[in-house]
């Protein structure tokens, strides 16, 4: 059995024997050597246990000394790389818009169907439209000494209702006036006259409130009525100094060259008239070229005062540039 020392130090071979050289395990032999042989008990038996033990120790000693492959085994640290979960940034909370309540159309009117009037209707519809247009100058009172009579005989009998009444009216006031006086006459001619100033004074004053360019018009509605309604019915035009004269044709400053000649006297107006239309016909190319250039001067001079009051232009003068 070894000593404590002895297991101790065998212990301390043992710990390091895979690392511990020969020399050394043969130096710890030594060492126990020299410790039993201190102690001096039991010496044959200490040497054969040391016999035993020394060729076993150095065996395994040699054995421990050489140096065995060490297999490392490399210890790989798996690092399971964590998979970043992706910031969850907080979104906002935005407000989702307020869908805006579409208001009901209002439903449109219907556009009023066009009544399709007859030709009687338009008729009179035209008729309504240019009456409004020509206007209605003040009519003052009677100018001559038949219309005093009738307006008193109208005033005083009526006549009766109706044309017929008026037809009657009219036939009395003849009689009536063919049995005046002279003097019955004069003093009825000299109230026509009174009232033809005093009308001829209103007259112009209801011209001057309307301007130039409406008193055109109206006359070009009361042209227009005179055709639609006839003869019978009278809207003659209203006379404004301040209107432009139209221009006269060639023809006419022959006919009124013809009628200042006295050539014509005692001659009927249509009789003469025919005559002269006669003598404009046979007229030659050169001889009529004076009335020609005495219209077109006419003309010039229209155009120039119908700028000058219309403030426009006049339809001839574009016509006579084309």
């Amino acid at each position: 059995m070894l000593s404590s020392i002895g297991r101790a130090a065998l212990q301390r071979g043992g710990a390091g024997a895979r690392y511990v050289s020969t020399h050394r395990a043969a130096f710890s032999i030594w060492s126990l050597q020299r410790v039993n042989a201190s102690r001096g008990a039991n010496g044959s038996n200490t040497k054969s246990e040391l016999a035993i033990s020394i060729p076993r120790f150095y065996a395994t000693a040699t054995k421990t000394a050489t140096k065995p492959k060490t297999t490392v085994t490399k210890t790989t640290k798996t690092t399971k790389t964590a998979k970043t979960k992706p910031r969850t940034t907080a979104k906002k909370s935005v407000k989702k818009p307020v869908k805006k309540v579409a208001k009901p159309k209002a439903k449109k009117p219907k556009k009023p169907t066009k009544k399709v009037l007859t030709e009687d209707q338009q008729h009179r519809v035209d008729v309504k439209s240019l009456k409004e247009r020509a206007l209605s100058p003040p009519t003052g009172g009677a100018n001559t000494a038949w219309s005093i009579v009738f307006q008193q005989e109208v005033k005083q009998n009526g006549g009766g209702p109706g044309p017929s009444g008026v037809a009657n009216s009219a036939k009395t006031a003849a009689a009536k006036y063919k049995a005046l006086s002279p003097q019955e006459k004069e003093s009825l001619n000299q109230k026509a006259n009174e009232n033809k100033a005093l009308t001829d004074i209103a007259f112009k004053k209801w011209v001057e409130t309307h301007t130039p360019e409406q008193i055109r018009d109206a006359n070009n509605a009361r042209s227009m009525l005179k055709r639609k309604l006839g003869k019978h019915h009278a809207y003659p035009p209203i006379t404004d100094p301040r209107l432009p004269k139209r221009a006269a044709s060639a023809y006419l400053f022959f006919v009124k060259d013809r009628f200042t000649s006295g050539d014509f006297k005692g001659i009927s107006i249509v009789e003469a008239t025919r005559l002269i239309a006669a003598e404009w016909k046979a007229l030659a190319a050169g001889e009529r070229k004076p009335f020609e250039a005495r219209s077109e001067a006419d003309k010039q001079r229209y155009y120039q005062e119908f700028k000058t009051v219309y403030h426009q232009e006049s339809a001839g003068v574009a016509k006579s540039t084309t």
